[in-house]
């Protein structure tokens, strides 16, 4: 290997370079690319998959209120779909929405249910009379007629069963009215079989108004599903509100807290920020569902509750008091994202008037008072009231959640003024709707301190566009990623998509200059209540477990440079061309009834593979859809995604597929799968993509679909009825399609390897991050110009690998986690061994 010029620092493995990649990074430690932002990584908080209710939120009783079958404000139920008001969508030029909501029926009182032996009489019905309070107007009044066995009492199974530990204690409370009941209650915690866990007698009064009882049940035996059982011993009526049960030990202990693994999870993160309450759920179905943080302080039963636009009714437990004391608790900054009087854009996409949105503007503004201002202001007095007189920790303010547009950006205008105004400190975010940073928004904003993009996208677009932030215009703003994670084509959150979110993470942190703020989306997940496809940390109701990301979060987060170097990775090329698209070949459709004929495979000039689907239609395998021979022809006749057909024990290497593809009807129409792996892993050329649009390149990693590359317009969509000739020449390096021998598009595979470098000034460390996401590993040889010999004597190195496919779980938790090893320098070795599908970082350490 030719030695490169200046210092080189060589160790950690003695390799041979035979059947292995080459690569050289070059890192010049005295040009500073730009500074890395202390605030880089953030938390995103959002009521997504019972994220708050039925997760961090430690409340264990769901529908503690008894409120949960209300329908939301400014709807009606229709034909079991929610429907709001019919007015104009803020951004369809005055159109109505059609948009309606699945309202699951769980009858009148969810999460709770009577269980009596056969001979007993109780009945339960919801009564508005004599309500707790306005905020908890419905209470269950519980007529017991007749009790004739020991198997009578009302249960909640909490959300999706209780996880009750041993020794733990639970504090119970909840109010009784009580008409003519007689006798004691048990209320007890019980197993999913009956077994008693903890229990406690209370005598209910017969004031015949609301008292609170309350006790605390000490757990003799732990279960992950158990729940909470009010046994009747008398006869008689009573009404029963507000049944809460919390474990006593919560994060920080504080009453009313947080479930101690999950805050845990995010405290262990150290973030800069914590954005705060979302995400969609800010926006609401409609403006007069929406949060609002005044409906969130308070006792927890004046507290009505949120629903969320993700199908459920949230509590307020967690609400903007609750939050600012966490983000305090864990040392992070305040991100509060409030409603800008507009509901979301993909739903009912109703708004307030802008002639009537000041006292919007008004509330805005009292909620930045509670929480920053005096205490002689009316809403600091109240903050002090509610036991924080000092300020509470907030710095950023973003107005309103994935809006977009002029309409928008007007709005946003009188929202920035009106902060800045009285808040000149704080910084304040806009939007940017769906994806990145804009200029049909930008260009009607007169100023705003970052702009939030939201990045969702598939696994190896980080690699393909690792230069996405630096073609970024610079301009008098910064950027925040409110939202970014890889969520397609890598199942709940594999390995695959570890490297992907590092990849992102580097492309960020070499643009400092520009990327100020980011964070992960959605953060938890319920898996129980699963509303997004990929999430940071998945949990049940005892157990939880974070994916690899969270750890290559942390990891990259724990070893965040001050500034960035100049750095250059260079990727020798291997002597003999690796054939990178071998495999096997298939036929599919999605939505669209399909016929293929007269397929051939060609090599070296020598057909080596023909069909003939009349006669030897065993050779396919039909995984799904309706698969049928006529006419010579291979005919898809059913409707849904990804209807597939493989062809059985061929694989073949470099070779042109030739074949005739004629659309019968649907929405798309053809897909020709290639490098098979197995039957959930493989390429596939899509053209007639996105209702018969475009062409593009996509992929299948177990079972999942995700776009390889860029979309490419079809000059005119697929004539159903009529056969095209398909040509795809698969080379060993690079794909070309051709629709009726006119190139349509070609695909190259890039080398998934990168390298960055940065240099943390307090101490003069250097923290350099590779991420190598091929199958093979690489040699890769480091140059220091700018350090003298002697300037580091060890180096920290943290190392996750593993397969693409593979997963943290609740059985092997941290399974996948970064290996630390402390290497001491070695002159002679060549090269640092960069293992198959990791994620490396390496930390010289100075004397």
């Amino acid at each position: 290997m030719k030695r490169l010029s200046g210092f080189i620092i060589t160790f950690l493995f003695l390799t041979n370079a035979f059947g292995q990649r080459e690569a050289t990074l070059s890192i010049d430690t005295r040009q500073v690319k730009n500074t890395v932002s202390k605030q880089l990584h953030g938390i995103f908080f959002e009521e997504i998959s019972h994220a708050g209710d039925g997760g961090l939120y430690a409340e264990m009783i769901r529908n503690r209120g008894f409120e949960d079958n209300r329908l939301p404000a400014g709807t009606q139920l229709a034909d079991g779909h929610l429907v709001p008001r019919r007015t104009p969508h803020y951004n369809m030029n005055g159109k109505v929405s059609d948009w309606t909501m699945p309202w699951e029926d769980q009858g009148q009182w969810p999460g709770w249910k009577l269980e009596q032996s056969p001979a007993s009489d109780i009945s339960l019905s919801l009564s508005t009379f004599d309500p707790l309070n306005a905020a908890t107007s419905q209470s269950l009044q519980i007529k017991v007629s007749r009790l004739n066995g020991a198997h009578n009492q009302l249960v909640n199974d909490g959300y999706w069963g209780m996880g009750i530990e041993k020794a733990a204690v639970y504090n119970l409370s909840f109010y009784v009215s009580n008409v003519n009941y007689k006798g004691p209650v048990a209320v007890s915690l019980q197993s999913k079989s009956g077994k008693i866990l903890a229990t406690h007698s209370f005598q209910p009064e017969q004031s015949g108004k609301w008292t609170k009882y309350s006790a605390k049940l000490l757990a003799q035996e732990s279960d992950d599903s158990a729940r909470l059982a009010i046994t009747f011993l008398s006869t008689g009526t009573f009404k029963l509100d507000f049944v809460s049960l919390f474990p006593a030990e919560t994060f920080r202990n504080r009453p009313n807290g947080l479930r101690k693994d999950l805050a845990r999870f995010i405290a262990d993160l150290k973030p800069a920020f914590v954005r705060w309450p979302g995400g969609c759920y800010v926006e609401g179905i409609n403006v007069e569902s929406a949060p609002n943080w005044k409906r969130t302080l308070g006792p927890l039963e004046s507290r009505p509750g949120t629903f969320s636009v993700w199908g459920y009714w949230s509590t307020d437990g967690f609400g903007y008091h609750e939050y600012l004391q966490f983000c305090e608790d864990i040392g992070a900054a305040a991100l509060y994202v409030f409603n800008a009087g507009v509901s979301c854009e993909f739903r009912s996409g109703e708004f307030v008037p802008d002639d009537s949105l000041q006292p919007v503007i008004d509330d805005v503004l009292d909620a930045i008072e509670y929480a920053i201002g005096p205490v002689n202001s009316r809403f600091g007095s109240l903050r002090a009231a509610n036991g924080h007189p000092a300020p509470f920790p907030l710095k950023y303010i973003e107005v309103g959640n994935e809006q977009h547009g002029p309409w928008y950006a007007k709005r946003y205008n009188r929202f920035h003024d009106a902060i800045k105004l009285k808040y000149p400190g704080l910084t304040i975010i806009s939007s940017m709707g769906i994806g990145d940073i804009n200029r049909w928004t930008l260009d009607s904003i007169r100023v705003t301190d970052m702009a939030d993009e939201h990045a969702y996208k598939a696994a190896f677009w980080s690699f393909n566009n690792f230069d996405h932030f630096d073609n970024y215009k610079r301009g008098n703003h910064e950027v925040y990623v409110g939202e970014y994670a890889t969520n397609a084509g890598v199942g709940h959150g594999n390995m695959l998509a570890a490297m992907n979110d590092a990849a992102y993470i580097m492309g960020m942190e070499n643009n400092g200059d520009l990327v100020k703020m980011s964070s992960y989306a959605p953060l938890l997940e319920n898996v129980n209540s699963r509303h997004w496809p990929v999430n940071l940390v998945r949990f049940n109701s005892s157990n939880s477990f974070a994916r690899i990301s969270y750890y290559t979060i942390k990891l990259f987060s724990d070893h965040r440079p001050d500034e960035n170097l100049q750095t250059k990775l260079t990727i020798i090329p291997p002597k003999t061309a690796t054939a990178v698209f071998g495999g096997g070949i298939g036929l599919a459709t999605w939505d669209t009834q399909t016929e293929y004929k007269d397929l051939e495979v060609i090599q070296n000039g020598k057909m080596v593979y023909r069909s003939d689907f009349s006669n030897r239609e065993s050779e396919w395998l039909k995984l799904s859809g309706t698969w049928k021979t006529s006419e010579g022809g291979f005919s898809q006749s059913a409707e849904g995604a990804q209807l597939t057909a493989l062809l059985k024990d061929h694989r073949f290497d470099s070779y042109t597929l030739k074949l005739k593809g004629r659309k019968l009807s649907g929405y798309n129409a053809f897909i020709i799968p290639f490098a098979v792996k197995d039957a959930r892993n493989y390429l596939r050329v899509h053209i007639g993509s996105y209702v018969n649009k475009n062409a593009v390149f996509e992929f299948v990693s177990d079972g999942a679909v995700a776009n390889l590359s860029k979309s490419v317009k079809l000059a005119e969509p697929i004539e159903a009825g009529r056969w095209y000739d398909i040509r795809i020449e698969v080379g060993k390096e690079k794909v070309d399609v051709f629709l009726d021998d006119k190139m349509l598009m070609s695909y190259s595979q890039q080398e998934r390897i990168i390298a960055i470098a940065g240099r943390d000034t307090a101490n003069g460390d250097i923290i350099v991050k590779v991420v190598n996401a091929e199958d093979e590993p690489f040699n890769l040889s480091l140059e220091l110009k700018g350090i003298p010999p002697g300037s580091f004597n060890s180096v920290d190195t943290y190392t996750i690998t593993t397969g693409k496919l593979s997963e943290n779980s609740f059985d092997q938790p941290a399974r996948y986690i970064p290996v630390k090893k402390l290497v001491r320098f070695s002159y002679r070795n060549p090269s640092l061994k960069v293992t198959p599908n990791s994620i490396t970082l390496l930390r010289f350490r100075s004397p």
